[in-house]
């Protein structure tokens, strides 16, 4: 089981290095700077489903979306030529400034998740009564990696699904 929202995997097609990149290419916009792409919030500008940059035998592409989704996957890859096929490989992560700030949110939870699990053991200790409120920082930590976990796979999923077919290729190690 995955904990962090990271993929790697490595995709491999019989289309070459070239034709790879001219595909990418004709379905990649040239990025746009500033907060739509961090905030994970963009609209399409020439119809291509993803923006990013597709250069040498590298790119970094993230899917333009139509509505708001800050945990969307950060997708690079690397292409290379081995003897009987192309490997793509390609890695999903979150943008940099959502995985700061998620880890700010959840440590500043974890540390309230420790002051309340001092109070509950407390609590058993001498016998006093429980405070139900003692629960919600375990209620925001669960909330707060759903949150993650959820919004990251889903679009991740379909990213994978997209370059798959666009690449017409089969991951490594299955057929």
């Amino acid at each position: 089981m995955k904990l962090l929202p990271i993929e790697r995997y490595t995709l491999l097609t019989k289309l070459s290095p070239e034709e790879i990149k001219k595909l990418l290419e004709a379905n990649v916009e040239p990025s746009k700077k500033g907060l739509r792409t961090t905030i994970g919030w963009s609209k399409p500008v020439t119809g291509k489903p993803y923006e990013g940059v597709v250069k040498n035998n590298r790119f970094e592409i993230i899917r333009i979306i139509d509505y708001r989704n800050s945990f969307l996957p950060v997708i690079t890859g690397d292409i290379s030529n081995e003897i009987v096929h192309t490997a793509v490989k390609i890695r999903m992560t979150l943008s940099i400034v959502v995985a700061v700030f998620m880890t700010f949110w959840m440590g500043g939870v974890a540390i309230g998740l420790m002051g309340c699990l001092v109070e509950i053991v407390n609590c058993i200790r001498t016998g006093s009564k429980f405070e139900p409120l003692l629960l919600i920082p375990f209620g925001m930590l669960i909330f707060g990696y759903l949150l993650v976990t959820l919004g990251f796979r889903s679009e991740a999923s379909k990213s994978r699904k997209f370059l798959q077919d666009l690449l017409q290729g089969w991951e490594e190690g299955k057929s």
